[in-house]
């Protein structure tokens, strides 16, 4: 019997690397956990993460590291329409707070870190079961992790790294994207000129308004594709894509492959896991 939670844990260990800007963003959530050394990256500006701490990477969130130094980490990669996560609860908030602006680094203290390790090894052995009990059981380890992430931002003073502006811009942006906006429609809702809203984004995030509406919409297309039997064409005029052309190339572009070849490598991915008795 196959499983198909669509979740991922890697672990990591003694990894160093220096230098490696390729940008990059994904379709799905992740989550590090960072148990040693040091990892500089771009999320918006330059950041350092220094272990134990967590790293919340919200699907369609441009970023790349820089550096890493000896460093050891477990990064899950899930997918929340397939293990039935409601991505507006209370404990998905710290995915909806970075988003909005906030750090995506969780400072950990290191008496924690080994229930942390603990949690994901066993969830990690929990997503290669394919009982009909494993879907619930991986979304109550995911719970208790979202649950210590929660507390722990609402104990830390996690100042946003960018404006009142910038926040209520991109706010703005994954509130609509499923639909098409323009930079002006921005600006409108927050109250500034277009001009003004478009150099502060670039300036605060390093990603224009233009970038930062079509990764939303793409995160928007490519769910439809992997939950729905919507055509691409249908997927297109559900998100309000006037041209199917723009969509495939803007499609591409973000994620490297055309809507059907996303589609199909998803349904290859739950095809090719292994089975459990």
């Amino acid at each position: 019997m196959k499983h198909d939670h669509r979740i991922n844990i890697d672990r990591f260990v003694d990894l160093s690397f220096a230098e490696d800007g390729h940008t990059t963003h994904h379709q799905e959530h992740r989550l590090a956990l960072l148990t040693a050394g040091t990892i500089e990256m771009v999320y918006g500006s330059k950041i350092e993460i220094v272990a134990p701490a967590i790293v919340i990477i919200p699907p369609g969130m441009p970023h790349h590291p820089l550096k890493a130094k000896h460093a050891a980490m477990y990064l899950i990669s899930f997918c929340v329409g397939c293990l039935g996560i409601d991505e507006d609860s209370l404990l998905m908030q710290p995915y909806r707070q970075v988003i909005n602006g906030s750090l995506p680094i969780v400072a950990l203290d290191t008496e924690r870190l080994p229930f942390l390790t603990q949690l994901l090894e066993a969830l990690s052995t929990e997503s290669q079961q394919s009982g009909t009990e494993s879907t619930p059981l991986i979304r109550s380890y995911l719970s208790i992790l979202f649950g210590d992430i929660y507390r722990k931002m609402g104990s830390i003073d996690n100042q946003s790294p960018v404006s009142k502006l910038t926040s209520e811009a991109l706010r703005y942006i994954h509130q609509h994207s499923h639909q098409a906006i323009s930079l002006k429609e921005v600006a409108a809702a927050v109250h500034r000129v277009p001009a003004h809203v478009a150099a502060t984004v670039k300036k605060e995030t390093g990603s224009t308004v233009g970038e930062w509406i079509c990764q939303a919409r793409i995160k928007q297309a490519s769910y439809r594709l992997s939950h729905t039997t919507l055509s691409v064409q249908e997927v297109a005029t559900e998100l309000d894509w006037k041209d199917i052309t723009h969509f495939i190339r803007q499609f591409k572009k973000t994620t490297g492959h055309t809507p059907a070849q996303w589609r199909k490598q998803q349904a290859t991915r739950v095809n090719n896991e292994p089975e459990n008795g």
